[in-house]
């Protein structure tokens, strides 16, 4: 019996060994590949109570996505009453609200968004907070205070017409944080003291100071609302070569991540730089030495080879999926195929990456549009319309519908994070946790 006994304990610790062995954190806003998807096995494939492992309020509605690192969950909202960003950090095994920030001011945007859009990012030891008013901070884990920047007081407001949406990229031990906004002083009535045209930049962070290792002026002939972005910087490497990718203000442009010099550019469409009404949103993702970036505004979608140096021609293209409606999310790449989601249209659409050939494209059963970016993971795709209703399709060759779940919630606009064989969802006034 003692020996049994013996026998079920071993089974039991190496049982939990291989769980922490297959669980991987998601760091950051796209995950671990930065292009929406996770490793991670063994998620429920349905979202209803049953799988439903705890629900806690947060301190207020938010868009940012939460990211996962081992015990911690960690997102931002918005206090109404006090008109500020929060950060919150939570227990991801019980929901548990372990600690909150004041991170700055907060205000509205194009009437229905804030500034609690960037995601955080971490490294399992510190955290990282950005808002939309520019407002910079490292806690550790446990919430204790470790700096604290506002780079709008630095470099002028954050000009975007629907609130600043970009997160911080942490690459390679540095933090690289984008500003691409309206070079017009006193758009959206903002920065208004000044008289000089504001740039854009990207900028390279020592995480555990929170000084500049350096800021790139990333220029474009782009002008008033085409030159903002809400666009995440993408981390590329290809024959021995690392860089950041932009899309942004009609263009794309990869940059040393040592300085920041722009490496290469493509543009777009030369015969329409100037246009001011057109918004990169989705952030690039890339594979086998293809890159797949969107134009704005429900226009083209382009597979490009990485430049080589300077300005480049068209010869870089290697396909162009024209029929292309995506707008706000970003592509999701996983198992050799690229998943678009057209939000407006409520349609996913599966392309071969190689050569831009549509697998299948479906609409999806859901009433609400969609602004969250699509998470693949476990052989599936996880989508939720801004209304809370969730899809959760097979990876795969063939359309299929695995389940369909109503979670009867407003403003959903954060990504289905999975984690630790869970996954984390955040609606417009809670976070859930659902798990087999």
């Amino acid at each position: 019996m003692r020996y049994l006994r013996v026998l079920v304990f071993c089974s039991l610790v190496l049982s939990c060994l291989s769980e922490r062995a297959f669980s991987e954190n998601w760091s950051q806003w796209r995950g671990p590949q930065q292009n929406g998807t996770s490793a991670q096995t063994g998620l429920s494939e349905t979202i209803d109570p049953n799988h439903l492992l705890w629900t806690t309020p947060l301190p207020g509605p938010g868009s940012s996505t939460p990211v996962v690192c081992n015990a911690y969950v960690f997102v931002t909202a918005a206090d109404k009453s006090a008109k500020t960003v929060v950060a919150a950090a939570l227990n991801a095994d019980t929901g548990k609200l372990l600690w909150t920030e004041d991170l700055g001011e907060n205000r509205t945007a194009a009437g229905m968004y804030d500034m609690t859009a960037p995601s955080p990012v971490t490294d399992g030891t510190t955290v990282w907070f950005l808002t939309g008013s520019g407002d910079l901070a490292a806690f550790t884990t446990d919430g204790k205070p470790v700096w604290r920047r506002d780079l709008a007081e630095e470099y002028g407001d954050f000009a975007v017409g629907f609130g600043y949406s970009s997160s911080p990229l942490l690459y390679d031990g540095v933090l690289y944080i984008p500003v691409m906004r309206n070079e017009k002083p006193g758009a959206y009535e903002l920065n208004k003291d000044r008289t000089e045209p504001l740039d854009s930049y990207l900028l390279a962070v020592d995480p555990q100071t929170g000084k500049n290792l350096w800021k790139h002026i990333r220029d474009t002939d782009a002008t008033e609302g085409s030159r903002e972005a809400y666009v995440t910087p993408y981390p590329y490497e290809w024959n021995g070569r690392k860089e950041i990718l932009i899309a942004a203000g009609e263009c794309i442009t990869g940059h040393d991540p040592a300085t920041g010099a722009e490496l290469w550019r493509w543009w777009f469409t030369p015969a329409n730089r100037l246009s001011n009404t057109e918004h990169n949103v989705p952030t690039p993702v890339a594979q086998d030495g293809l890159i797949f970036v969107v134009r704005p505004e429900q226009r083209p979608l382009f597979a490009i080879r990485p430049g080589e140096k300077g300005l480049q021609d068209d010869s870089i293209l290697a396909w162009t999926y024209e029929e292309n409606k995506c707008w706000i999310a970003s592509p999701c790449l996983y198992r050799n195929r690229l998943y678009v989601l057209q939000e407006q249209q409520k349609t996913l659409v599966c392309l071969e990456p190689k050569t831009g050939r549509i697998v299948w494209q479906h609409d999806l059963p859901v009433k609400g549009v969609f602004q969250a970016s699509p998470t693949a993971a476990d052989g599936k795709i996880y989508c939720i319309s801004t209304n809370g209703q969730v899809v959760v399709l097979a990876a795969g060759d063939e359309y299929r519908v695995i389940s369909t779940a109503n979670l009867n919630e407003k403003f959903c606009r954060s990504s289905i994070v999975p984690a630790g064989s869970k996954l984390y969802i955040r609606t417009g006034s809670t976070l859930r946790c659902y798990g087999n």
